[in-house]
């Protein structure tokens, strides 16, 4: 296969924008892990179409009506497919905003189609949707963690009422099973969130501590169309009789998934640099982006969590796949 030098040499010869849809429950880690993506792939080459923006009511309105947004009739759905189609032919749309600080809608931005555009939202996966996606993403964290990123990006960022936010939050969870769920079912990735699992793995008390962001994370990820390049990644088995070393788990078994098959990766703990090292180049021949500079904290730990790991296999796997399709269209013409 030939070796694309910079992600603008391989996204210059995108015909039409590449769309890579994420869809989850509100305060599942959608806008974390799609910005943790965006930040690998190059902010310059990636712009994010926020869903929320389509929304018909404001949350005064909702408020009143008791409407939740998950409900897809309390949205705009078709005013976004038809946005989408255009999008897709690289054509400029007008773009609904909405403000989460102030529960209002400000005024719609001008939006031109750069190579890649996410679509983001609470529906992001609907069938009718899925046709204009060439990548899809579901993320699905656990009921506790979930609640637990919800509550806290809801009353420290968005500024709602504590004592209300609870009793809406139990209200939505109906509403979720009924409207959202199911779209892990149409989607290539599906990324589950957990606390993480290593404790049980000590006899009888870990000596390492944890930082408190450290979840579990597992991919349901549909084997891609063509293989993928090989990676060899280096492994110290010295490392592991060092008990200064953080611990860690990687796991990768094929699997049934909702009848499909998949290959289903478990990821846990604190990853090296010296693990990640040919992943990081392997990405970087496609953004010319080191990773020091996209994720901070590498900088001062040499050291990532498996949730940033899983985002630098997802950004590996879209550029993979993307540039197979690219010199595929090249030779099609």
């Amino acid at each position: 296969m030939e070796e694309f030098q910079s992600s603008e040499n391989l996204l210059n010869r995108i015909k039409q924008p590449f769309i890579v849809g994420i869809a989850g429950d509100s305060g599942s880690g959608k806008t974390v892990f799609s910005g943790g993506i965006k930040s690998i792939l190059g902010k310059d080459l990636v712009k994010t179409i926020e869903m929320d923006g389509y929304h018909r009511e404001n949350r005064k309105q909702r408020e009143i009506s008791g409407i939740l947004p998950l409900d897809p009739t309390a949205n705009y759905l078709d005013k976004l497919k038809d946005d989408l189609e255009k999008v897709k032919r690289g054509e400029k749309i007008e773009m609904p905003v909405y403000n989460h600080k102030t529960g209002n809608f400000d005024s719609p931005v001008s939006f031109t189609p750069p190579p890649i555009v996410i679509l983001e939202g609470l529906h992001a996966l609907y069938p009718e949707f899925i046709q204009y996606l060439d990548l899809s993403i579901y993320v699905d964290p656990s009921r506790d963690v979930k609640w637990q990123w919800k509550f806290k990006r809801d009353r420290e960022i968005r500024g709602h009422n504590s004592s209300r936010l609870q009793e809406e939050m139990l209200e939505r969870e109906a509403a979720y099973k009924r409207w959202i769920d199911f779209q892990k079912i149409n989607a290539d990735i599906v990324i589950k969130v957990s606390s993480s699992t290593l404790k049980k793995y000590a006899r009888y008390q870990p000596t390492v501590t944890l930082p408190a962001d450290c979840y579990k994370v597992e991919l349901m990820m549909r084997p891609p169309d063509n293989p993928l390049p090989k990676l060899h990644t280096d492994f110290n088995i010295g490392d592991v009789f060092n008990i200064k070393k953080p611990p860690f788990l990687i796991a990768a078994v094929p699997s049934l998934y909702w009848g499909r098959k998949i290959i289903n990766i478990h990821l846990d703990g604190i990853f090296s640099h010296e693990t990640l090292r040919a992943l990081e180049k392997n990405i970087m021949e496609y953004t010319s982006l080191p990773l020091s500079e996209v994720l901070p904290e590498y900088v001062l730990t040499n050291e990532i969590s498996a949730s940033r790991f899983a985002e630098l296999l997802i950004a590996w796997r879209f550029l993979s796949e993307l540039s197979v399709k690219v010199l595929k269209n090249r030779n099609t013409v």
